[in-house]
């Protein structure tokens, strides 16, 4: 496979791993207020969480999403919504239009250890050497 050929395993410890763009896949996205719904079951909130966590993602890293145009919807807020995603899109990419949207929501500081739970935690080396890392600091 391609991770297999092309792909190195990086040490999590390691301060020169930096990300400068974080592409995820959007089911809908609201271009004005950068409220964004993921695929049912993805990781991305947990990928981004981890990232930060590893200080590998700054801030400012601009998020990019992929959406269909017909994914495109006004109205979705991000203040008090179970269903919008805790990583807003910077920057909004259809087929035939790129939308930068102006920045509203926080996006994650890293990792909720309290919401993650036990069975993530056990499912996933990188996140209990995060979690120890953590700890040690």
């Amino acid at each position: 496979s391609g991770i297999k050929k092309f792909g190195r395993k990086l040490d999590v410890t390691s301060t020169t791993l930096k990300v400068d763009l974080f592409v995820i896949a959007s089911m809908a996205v609201d271009s004005r207020s950068n409220c964004r719904i993921g695929p049912k079951g993805s990781f991305e909130e947990l990928e981004y969480g981890m990232l930060r966590e590893m200080g590998a993602l700054a801030k400012k890293t601009p998020v990019v999403t992929i959406a269909d145009s017909y994914a495109l919807v006004q109205g979705m807020s991000l203040e008090g919504s179970l269903l919008c995603s805790q990583v807003p899109a910077d920057i909004v990419c259809t087929a035939k239009r790129t939308i930068v949207v102006k920045r509203q929501g926080r996006k994650l500081q890293g990792l909720d250890w309290e919401k993650l739970g036990n069975r993530k935690l056990g499912a996933l080396r990188l996140l209990r050497k995060l979690k120890s890392m953590k700890a040690e600091a």
